[in-house]
């Protein structure tokens, strides 16, 4: 019997990247890698003093590890290489950090890795690490196929397949919403000031799909943030439904502007009202009841909370004294920073 083919996956090309290039891939992977305290990229600026990367762990014991990092994007490298990237590391360092790693875009023997480990650890180290090319591939297939894709435009058949099955959910998502929320005829200079008219319904009650508070309104004594609320509608964008959030008071200066805070004393500052946009993408939406219930008999959309505990996925905000004037997000400056630069 003839044994059936198999697919199988080139080695990756690390080679195809520029030295910077693959510093910055190493410097993907160790973000993820532990709880940082600080990490710090030296090498881009061409005078890193042998460190490409140094970072401070936080331990479980609330004590700290520093670390180390060098990056070498060579074809082969031998003891002697690996020595000398040691020594590079560690010259200008006052003090002896506790871990190094080094990361090469090669394959590196059993005694030229051994050796590595007992140079570091005669320099006082208490840890000693290497991340060979097979390493870093194993590393990127199992924990970090996006910088696949990123890096060498590799993308994962699950990875591939949970895209499509997104891309398809949220284009049937939006065909139901211009289908069954979109039913109202507005004429064209309506719509340009208030595009919320051609909403079958001017208001919808958004729900957590975690709330079991519904119709009652949440314990205070357990200070927990709404499961559900009344908001209305304004418009749909390109990811999803727009909705009034609330109203603003900003002000402009020289291109930036600012949102005043409601606490703020009346010290004479000319301003503006805003309306204040939450954008909900598809991607939170799960399902839209568009009849509603007894309690309330107009659209309920239920939604993740999965915005640091909110559906938005960002706030916009628009003059309500121009038509359609969208503020650009760019020229927003905190308002303690947009007053002292006045």
């Amino acid at each position: 019997m003839t044994a059936k083919p198999t697919r199988t996956i080139n080695r990756l090309h690390f080679s195809d990247l520029d030295p910077v290039r693959f510093e910055d891939l190493c410097l993907s992977l160790i973000y993820s890698l532990h709880p940082w305290n600080e990490v710090r990229h030296y090498g881009r600026k061409g005078s890193d003093g042998g460190v490409d990367i140094f970072a401070i762990e936080n331990l479980e014991d609330s004590t700290q590890r520093k670390w180390l990092i060098q990056c070498k994007r060579f074809s082969k490298i031998n003891q002697a290489d690996l020595k000398k990237a040691v020594d590079k590391a560690l010259k200008n360092e006052p003090d002896i950090p506790d871990v190094l790693l080094l990361i090469v875009s090669c394959d590196v023997g059993r005694k030229a890795h051994e050796a590595y480990i007992k140079h570091v650890e005669s320099k006082g180290l208490a840890y000693a690490y290497l991340w060979s090319q097979s390493v870093i591939e194993a590393k990127l297939y199992s924990e970090r196929p996006d910088l696949l894709f990123s890096y060498f435009g590799i993308q994962l058949a699950s990875e591939a397949r949970k895209r499509e099955q997104s891309l398809k959910r949220n284009l049937a998502l939006k065909h139901r919403i211009q289908k069954e929320l979109l039913t109202a005829k507005v004429e064209q200079q309506d719509f340009l000031k208030l595009p919320n008219k051609h909403f079958c319904s001017s208001e919808a009650i958004i729900h957590s799909i975690d709330d079991d508070y519904y119709p009652n309104a949440p314990d205070p004594e357990e200070d927990l943030i709404s499961g559900w609320f009344k908001l209305e509608f304004w418009d749909t964008y390109f990811n999803g439904i727009e909705f009034i959030t609330g109203i603003r008071l900003i002000v402009e200066r020289d291109g930036k502007w600012t949102i005043i805070p409601s606490n703020r004393e009346d010290d004479g500052i000319e301003t503006h009202r805003a309306w204040e946009i939450g954008r909900i993408p598809f991607r939170n939406i799960v399902d839209i009841d568009v009849g509603g219930d007894e309690f309330y008999p107009f659209p309920h959309i239920y939604c993740r909370f999965a915005e640091a505990g909110m559906p938005y996925e960002e706030f916009v905000y628009r003059l309500m004294d121009q038509t359609y004037f969208e503020l650009d997000s760019a020229d927003y400056r905190p308002y303690q920073e947009f007053m002292e630069s006045a």
